[in-house]
């Protein structure tokens, strides 16, 4: 009964130590190409294009260069709305969610395989209006593509 037990916990370890927790990217090389941009406000592109460098880079299955399988991107909306209001008030806004929303699409670098295309990934935070919005604004838009960045390498990497 001992003997039993022990051949089969054996092999239920054994068959499981092969197993990888989130298994092999798709792609293991991705090159970034340079982002678009087409909302008004300037300079969003390189803040993102900086983002999903640092982010595919940190992980460590993957490898950003040249010749890689393609990542295009496109800065779609770039938004702010009012979040909250004085009470006695209107039309004076207090704070502020700002919205950016990015189209990506990963193909394989012989283009055969396209992992997700036109695929939109977005990241929202609130901005209060105390003074500088447009400040405030580049204050916060390195947070934003930094999420946005993460939800990209997710995605290129994500085995389900």
């Amino acid at each position: 009964m001992r003997v039993a037990a022990l051949a089969l916990l054996a092999a239920c370890l054994s068959g499981c130590s092969a197993y990888r927790l989130g298994g092999e990217p798709a792609l293991r090389d991705i090159e970034v190409r340079p982002v678009r941009n087409a909302t008004p406000r300037p300079g969003t592109h390189a803040a993102l294009d900086q983002a999903l460098r640092a982010a595919l880079a940190s992980d460590a299955r993957l490898r950003v260069r040249a010749g890689g399988a393609p990542l295009e991107a496109e800065v779609v909306a770039f938004q702010r709305a009012g979040a909250a209001r004085q009470a006695d008030d209107a039309v004076l806004d207090q704070a502020f969610r700002v919205t950016l929303t990015v189209r990506c699409t990963l193909r394989s670098a012989d283009g055969r395989r396209t992992l997700f295309r036109d695929r939109d990934f977005s990241s929202s935070g609130i901005l209060a209006a105390t003074g500088d919005l447009a400040g405030e604004e580049s204050r916060l838009l390195p947070r934003l593509c930094a999420e946005v960045a993460a939800q990209v390498r997710d995605a290129a990497v994500g085995a389900w």
